[in-house]
């Protein structure tokens, strides 16, 4: 039952508002007034489609650390304690053996020598994820570097208590040691630790071990509604399609 147009993005001469409702509103009657046998208008919208990150990993999250080695006593230190952190944490999410989890592998640069040289390594070696000391900034141009190689970035200091590291309970101090027998003092350790734990869920949350993919993910698993402390149970509420926030040795990440 075809009808003539209507042409409503101008108002004829002399037609009021009123007059011009009236006659959409009359117009309207007609259109519902088709017979059976007249198609019916379906009036649709396009879905929007979320953004997504096509996946770069290699299916081995592999992860560089930029910590203290030399200088001050008290930053070595604290750079030693956080490689501790690092390592006990990929040995101890490999042990669980949860199916689907990655291979991780450190690779551990100074952030107190000649950092350029250390960033440029790092994205020389293709490293998915770098951890940034827990007691200082990052400075601008390590973020820059790191950003433009489509490589994440975690500043451990992300965990810490008022911007100083945590020392260890007695019993993660215990487990601290255990990857350096020799620690002078814990803190730092718990940042690393969680900051490897954080990167691994951001990881398995993503489906792939690529840095565009980790960096949005480590929000996502740090902020949910389903709290977690360990490996073994954010993975159980992941399988559970949970929005999980990851609260480990140092409570959550800011």
């Amino acid at each position: 039952m075809p009808f003539p147009a209507l042409n409503l993005t101008s108002r004829p001469r002399g037609l009021t508002s009123a007059g011009l409702a009236l006659t959409v509103a009359v117009a309207a009657l007609l259109l519902s007034g088709c017979t059976a046998g007249d198609a019916p208008v379906v009036l649709t919208s396009t879905p929007t489609v979320a953004a997504t990150v096509a996946p770069t990993g290699d299916g081995t999250l592999l992860i560089g650390t930029l910590f203290p080695m030399t200088g001050e006593a008290g930053a070595a230190v604290t750079g030693a304690a956080q490689v501790a952190g690092t390592e006990l944490a990929a040995r101890e999410i490999l042990e669980q053996a949860v199916p689907g989890t990655l291979p991780i592998q450190l690779v551990h640069r100074n952030s107190t020598g000649n950092v350029a040289a250390a960033v440029a390594d790092l994205v020389a070696r293709h490293v998915d994820l770098v951890l940034w000391d827990a007691t200082s900034a990052v400075p601008a141009d390590v973020t820059a570097s790191v950003a433009a190689a489509g490589i994440a970035l975690l500043p451990l200091n992300d965990f810490t208590n008022g911007g100083t590291p945590l020392a260890a309970d007695e019993a993660f101090a215990v487990r601290l040691r255990t990857s350096d027998p020799g620690l002078a003092d814990t803190a730092g350790g718990g940042e690393a630790f969680d900051g490897v734990v954080l990167a691994a869920l951001a990881a398995r949350e993503a489906g792939d071990d690529g840095g565009p993919s980790i960096a949005p993910a480590l929000d996502r698993v740090s902020h949910g509604d389903a709290v977690c402390a360990s490996w073994a149970s954010c993975i159980t509420a992941l399988g559970e399609k949970k929005q999980i926030a990851y609260q480990g040795v140092t409570g959550r990440r800011s």
